[in-house]
């Protein structure tokens, strides 16, 4: 009783932090509607998700001037663009801009690089050298490829792998590399962070990036992989290639990019 009576509750005043916006968005090659997603980001203490960003002006301009503009999506925070007018191209450079809140956001302009074949795609597996055997329910298989690389320029990849039909996209499941040692080269690269079983069906969508884009994403994934006892880098806020344009100061989050893509089955 005397200790209990001794001991005041503490009161942690923990400040909220201050609300940016996010930006992602990604034009591809494919026939599709692209989307430009928007949100806020929340404080610290603050666990009501991320606010959709509704209201926008948002649209996409290329190199030779053209304006396409993306239709919201209402009460989503999302806008797409219409297919029948916008396909994207690689070697075309595009650029973001949102008008909200009497603000303008942009980004940097965004070039589309051209992709290099991924072919002969396979099933690969991790062995144990204690089995003799190698259990088939076991998470213990992955995607394998081989990349045709193009000597011309330094050149960025990204796989997205799907099994089963649902993407893998957890920050530690990022598949990125590029082709600073093998430039110009046929090289074997493995999926080996992204694991199912022998019954699982898989596939990948193969994409080109930017360096800006590819720096992005590899900063995410070491934000996540970074360790307490011996980190590698400092953990702190990712930043991507928006801004606003009247307040160059302000902080915004998230990422505009554009890719060619090919889809790749095993086999195929």
């Amino acid at each position: 009783m005397i200790y209990s009576s001794c001991i005041d509750p503490i009161d942690l005043d923990l400040d909220t932090g201050e609300s940016h916006l996010v930006v992602y968005g990604w034009i591809t090659n494919e026939v599709t509607p692209y989307e430009i997603k928007l949100s806020e980001s929340n404080g610290y203490s603050d666990q009501s998700g991320y606010p959709a960003v509704l209201g926008a002006e948002v649209y996409v301009t290329d190199h030779v001037g053209n304006r396409y503009d993306f239709n919201e999506i209402p009460g989503t925070g999302k806008y797409q663009s219409d297919p029948v007018y916008f396909v994207g191209s690689p070697g075309s450079i595009y650029q973001l801009t949102v008008l909200h809140n009497q603000e303008r956001y942009s980004s940097t302009p965004e070039e589309m690089p051209a992709l290099s074949a991924a072919e002969d795609a396979f099933v690969n597996f991790i062995a144990d050298p204690a089995d003799f055997e190698i259990d088939p329910e076991d998470e213990n298989f992955f995607l394998s490829a081989f990349v045709d690389d193009d000597s011309a320029t330094a050149n960025y990849y990204r796989w997205k792998v799907y099994v089963n039909g649902e993407l893998r996209n957890s920050p530690e499941e990022l598949v990125l590399f590029d082709d600073q040692f093998t430039n110009g080269n046929k090289f074997k690269f493995d999926a080996g962070n992204v694991l199912f079983t022998q019954s699982d069906e898989a596939y990948f969508q193969h994409m080109s990036l930017s360096k800006g884009a590819f720096d992005y994403y590899n900063n995410l994934k070491e934000q996540i992989s970074n360790s307490t006892l011996s980190p590698r880098v400092l953990p702190g806020i990712v930043e991507g290639n928006m801004a606003n344009l009247d307040d160059s100061d302000e902080l915004v989050l998230g990422y505009f990019g554009a890719s060619e893509v090919s889809i790749v089955n095993v086999g195929q």
